[in-house]
């Protein structure tokens, strides 16, 4: 194994996932948990019992939303694909979007529906066409939940209405709004509409940070009297993308100014370091016994980091790789790995693959380079 370290300067592109953060600092918020992270690297700068489990109330609707989106990348939905309203959907209490009966309504206003006016009818309506009832879609819900990893959630129903077993976390919630908004930019729109109109009927975002700060990119409130004043705001400022989560709060004039602090702070007191988009060639390495005498070093996915302003001459990016590199490679085959630390604290860890194929050398090459690597030539 051979370790090289790259001086930042030369080293610096652009976006990954970071495997460690610095260490947080305290921050008094008027609310039961809650916890601010970056979207990009998943690293979380202030939290208090975020892994502590609460009624979500209308925050379920971002797993309802997140379903429905990945139904439409799969090609199982349409935008402008109409959904028949059941008896049950449109009997649903709480918020509404004013459906009615046997209408037939396009799956963009229902997503309109459930992310401006959070209404429960809409949700019943898609979670009955995608899985049959309310019951089949919450099992879809918690499949998803499992498999991003939210340990803290259980749903029963895709509105929030409460229920002892539907529950979820701060934590939860925050992986979950990353990946929405990671996963599904081209939907990014509907948790930004400030207003829409159904059946004459026109109804504001609940969302008022939307008003207040351009940054704000989303994403839901929600309340019931067993979960208080919930939020997750999201923003994108300065190239760096944030959410916020808030529950449990006494209002809902203070769970948006919590949310808003929150994501001011974090935007004044860290930075978003996009070190290589993927594809980006971090170094030609010597192949031994290979057609080739080179193959470029690059990374298949984005690497990016969170850090302290004012630390980024403090990092340190380094390469680790197999030394000598016999051949023969295979496109995308692991030859190494990119490391970020600052002041000897690991952030990230990003495989390195070859970037094409190199086959095996001729007989005359491959006799060659076994006596260089052999004498060490």
């Amino acid at each position: 194994m051979k370790l090289l370290w790259f001086s930042l300067v030369a080293s610096f592109f652009l976006s990954g996932t970071a495997v460690a953060a610095p260490e947080k600092a305290a921050l008094d918020v008027r609310a039961a948990s809650y916890i601010l992270g970056d979207i990009d690297t998943g690293m979380v700068m202030y939290d208090k019992d975020s892994d502590k489990r609460v009624p979500p109330a209308s925050l379920t609707k971002i797993m309802t939303l997140f379903l429905i989106y990945d139904a439409l990348a799969r090609g199982d939905l349409t935008l402008e694909q109409a959904l028949p309203v059941s008896e049950r959907a449109w009997r649903t209490p709480g918020s509404k979007t004013f459906v009615r009966v046997g209408d037939q309504i396009r799956v963009n206003d229902l997503i309109q529906g459930i992310a401006v006016q959070s209404g429960n009818d809409a949700c019943v309506v898609v979670a009955e066409h995608l899985a049959g009832s309310e019951e089949g879609f919450s099992d879809l819900m918690n499949a998803k939940a499992k498999e991003l990893g939210m340990v803290n959630s259980h749903f029963v129903n895709p509105t929030g209405l409460p229920h002892p077993e539907h529950y979820t976390s701060a934590r939860d919630l925050f992986l979950l709004a990353s990946a929405l908004m990671n996963r599904f930019p081209q939907y990014s729109h509907f948790v930004k509409e400030k207003q829409y109109t159904f059946s004459g009927i026109q109804q504001y975002n609940r969302n008022r940070l939307l008003w207040r700060d351009p940054s704000i990119t989303g994403l839901k409130t929600g309340h019931t009297r067993e979960a208080g004043f919930c939020m997750v705001a999201t923003s994108d400022k300065d190239g760096q993308r944030l959410a916020a989560v808030i529950m449990g709060a006494p209002s809902s004039k203070i769970r948006e100014e919590e949310a808003l602090r929150l994501l001011r702070q974090g935007n004044r007191l860290f930075e978003t370091v996009r070190i290589y988009e993927p594809g980006a060639v971090i170094r030609s390495l010597r192949v031994w016994k290979g057609a080739e005498e080179f193959v470029d070093a690059t990374v298949d996915q984005p690497a990016v980091v969170t850090i302290p302003r004012k630390q980024r001459s403090s990092l340190e990016i380094g390469m680790v790789y197999e030394e000598p590199m016999v051949g023969p490679l295979v496109k995308g085959q692991k030859i190494g790995a990119v490391i970020v630390k600052l002041k000897d604290q690991e952030l990230l860890n990003r495989p390195v693959v070859a970037a094409k194929d190199i086959p095996s050398g001729g007989f005359v090459g491959n006799f060659v380079d076994t006596i260089r690597l052999y004498f060490g030539w």
